[in-house]
């Protein structure tokens, strides 16, 4: 289990730093931040899936809307074998028609805030937005919850920021 974010500002750290067992009964909360090139887009659809349970000990369990994928999510290790499952999970979003858990806008600066989230693995996954013309995709981003600090304990309070993929008008 790690804090991993895809293609959102990364920190991963291996569970072996961890200093404590998960609380599994405490919540967590979680800020994403949609910002690029200083505009903060507020108004911004987001859609939150709990993709499975995470025990004291960082071992997922998918849950009930997530069985059918079949993914195996203990013992990845590797940027890309995350980046597999964020995008097996998309299409199996798409494929199964399955309902967000969780659905908010952004507020003024930009900011999409989730609380009273039971610790697990969660993706977020944010519309479009265009501005001046130019087309911003922001990536989905897979978030272990609670994350794990550099100091080896797990935060609660979990703050990413989501990068976004700038698409020009095109030239007529």
């Amino acid at each position: 289990v790690c804090l991993f974010l895809m293609p959102c500002q990364a920190q991963a750290v291996s569970t072996t730093d961890a200093k404590e067992p998960i609380s599994t009964e405490q919540d967590c909360s979680l800020d994403i931040s949609y910002c690029s090139g200083g505009i903060a887009f507020s108004e911004l659809p987001v859609r939150l899936y709990k993709i499975a349970d995470v025990s004291a000990d960082f071992q997922y369990t998918l849950t009930s809307s997530f069985e059918k994928s079949n993914l195996i999510l203990n013992g990845i290790q590797t940027v890309g074998e995350w980046n597999i499952i964020r995008v097996t999970l998309e299409s199996f979003i798409l494929a199964n028609e399955v309902a967000a858990d969780l659905n908010t806008v952004t507020d003024l600066e930009g900011k999409a805030s989730f609380d009273a989230l039971k610790p697990g693995l969660y993706l977020a996954i944010a519309e479009r937005a265009i501005q001046d013309e130019t087309t911003y995709v922001f990536g989905s981003a897979l978030i272990a919850l609670p994350g794990l600090g550099t100091d080896g304990l797990w935060q609660y309070q979990v703050d990413v920021t989501a990068k976004a993929e700038m698409i020009p008008p095109s030239e007529e």
